[in-house]
């Protein structure tokens, strides 16, 4: 888990190291770094805490074409790790806050909402996620109902991608809702370019209208996110969709890490009630025609 202490604990922690000035970008892109094992007082276990607070605590931004997580501090810096899986993290980066290069057309994936998720999304893919069994299962189901290709895809509490590290939706045609603003930036860092990201709840969404008139080829509640939505949401879910809604509840018995999803038995029964309902692993499905 990665919590407001361990942001703390770097922010004092960044003051303390040696950083060492890139020569090679002194013109193009001025910025310093500090190495694990190599920064004195700065270990592999340091780095890697380092790089899990930023992608906790920061936000996507463009450098050039290339997305990355930042988190900028007070002190007048970002800090960027590079490594694509953050156990890998051997490298801390940071330049000035206020240097920006490119257009800035990054996904925006600040909620304003501590979510309960937002400290273990450094961790999700690696350690919380589905079990390899039920992204097997999931992904099956995914297909049987949808067909081979998904083509315009809504995906509600879509955390960190599961359809798109499924290989079964394309970033192009992927929407997704999500107030997690921790687990939105793991999406990102992942995949870069995506048709819409949308940080709120999906209750929000639809007050806000953020989706207009949209309908979808594939409309999707996965790993237990169909746990958060309430009658009414699956109801307005259902007006979404061009062909199904597949729902995954968790099961009786069953619950996220975070312990904080709502009683679910109204929303699984109202969903049985509308469509036909199987196990997978940990979880509830229910598939909807439109």
């Amino acid at each position: 888990m990665i919590t407001k202490t361990d942001l703390e604990w770097w922010r004092n922690r960044a003051m303390e190291l040696d950083w060492a000035f890139a020569t090679t970008y002194a013109e193009g892109a001025p910025h310093e770094y500090v190495i694990a094992d190599k920064t004195p007082g700065f270990s592999k276990e340091d780095c890697v805490r380092a790089a899990r607070v930023i992608r906790t605590f920061g936000a996507p931004a463009k450098f050039y074409r290339a997305t990355n997580i930042y988190l900028t501090l007070d002190d007048g810096w970002k800090y960027f790790p590079l490594d694509s899986d953050v156990r890998d993290t051997s490298i801390i980066n940071r330049g000035r806050a206020d240097h920006v290069y490119g257009p800035q057309n990054h996904p925006r994936t600040s909620s304003g909402i501590e979510s309960a998720y937002d400290t273990y999304a450094s961790h999700w893919d690696s350690d919380y996620g589905m079990t390899e069994d039920e992204k097997a299962a999931t992904a099956d189901l995914v297909r049987e109902v949808f067909g081979p290709k998904l083509w315009r895809t809504l995906d509600v509490g879509y955390g960190t991608g599961l359809p798109l590290d499924l290989g079964l939706a394309e970033p192009v045609r992927y929407v997704g809702i999500d107030p997690s603003t921790a687990m939105l930036n793991e999406l990102v860092w992942k995949h870069k370019h995506l048709a819409g990201v949308h940080p709120m709840t999906y209750a929000v969404a639809e007050e806000r209208r953020v989706l207009c008139g949209s309908r979808f080829d594939t409309v999707l509640a996965l790993g237990g996110s169909a746990s958060y939505l309430t009658p009414t949401d699956i109801d307005l879910l259902q007006r979404r969709a061009k062909t199904a809604v597949l729902l995954m509840h968790y099961a009786p018995g069953q619950s996220p890490i975070t312990h904080d999803a709502p009683a679910t038995e109204d929303s699984l029964t109202f969903a049985g009630e509308l469509g036909q309902q199987t196990r997978i692993g940990r979880f509830i499905t229910t598939v909807i025609s439109a």
